[in-house]
């Protein structure tokens, strides 16, 4: 397989599946950037902390990584964090519009202004993988009902990389993936972890436009649209 030029975003909490994705990726021959919303001190040239608070300071980063790299092959977004209103207290309270703001900006608004930025150096075959989760589709859920921001913000940019695929103007293939990583079951978490990374590196454009969920182990919530995938 010839390596590739890959964008990470949220890949450097260690132990985590974002982190783990880069350092494998890397070991495999692949360039691998990683933008992160914290200075994990790594030392290494390819990881960037990225302030996601700071709209002009995103889009410059991009426009180096553009510079930089004439293709990317491949971009995952994997941030991750809480959302905006996520609890019972803040369900009745009188809404922080500042708070709304941060849940949207972190989850929407900078996939979309990284994956405009760096649209001209997506060529035909590259590949942008949205990390969502099933809970977006889940309307009537028993698991965290408080929580609202979190699925509603990843639900609507399901919805904005779901345009993006049936409305693209080369052919990217746009993808959301719903894993659920099960960090306190090794074997299990290590099956998941190689199905999704085996996905993101070698998914073809049959998936474009579609959610998809690994086949981990166990029931999964049924996900409108989705694409199931064998163990690789």
């Amino acid at each position: 397989m010839m390596s590739k030029n890959i964008l990470v975003v949220g890949g450097g909490t260690p132990d985590k599946f974002g982190n783990q994705f880069v350092k494998k990726a890397r070991d495999d021959g692949n360039r691998v950037i990683d933008f992160s919303h914290k200075d994990h001190n790594t030392n290494h040239i390819d990881d960037r902390y990225i302030n996601y608070d700071d709209i002009k300071q995103v889009k410059s980063k991009c426009v180096e990584l553009a510079n930089e790299l004439p293709v990317i092959d491949i971009i995952v977004f994997n941030q991750n964090g809480s959302g905006y209103p996520g609890s019972v207290t803040q369900l009745f309270k009188e809404p922080n519009p500042i708070e709304y703001t941060k849940t949207i900006a972190r989850a929407v608004t900078i996939p979309h202004l990284i994956i405009a930025s760096l649209y001209e150096n997506l060529i035909a075959g590259s590949k942008v993988v949205y990390m969502g989760t099933t809970m977006a589709l889940q309307y009537e859920r028993e698991m965290y009902p408080e929580i609202a921001g979190y699925p509603g913000a990843k639900s609507f940019a399901m919805h904005l990389i779901s345009a993006m695929a049936r409305c693209r103007t080369k052919e990217i293939t746009f993808s959301c993936m719903c894993p659920y990583f099960l960090y306190d079951k090794p074997d299990l978490y290590t099956h998941i972890f190689n199905q999704t990374y085996n996905y993101i590196l070698t998914h073809d454009d049959s998936v474009n436009g579609k959610i998809v969920n690994q086949l981990n182990g166990f029931e999964n919530p049924y996900v409108p649209g989705k694409v199931q995938y064998a163990k690789q």
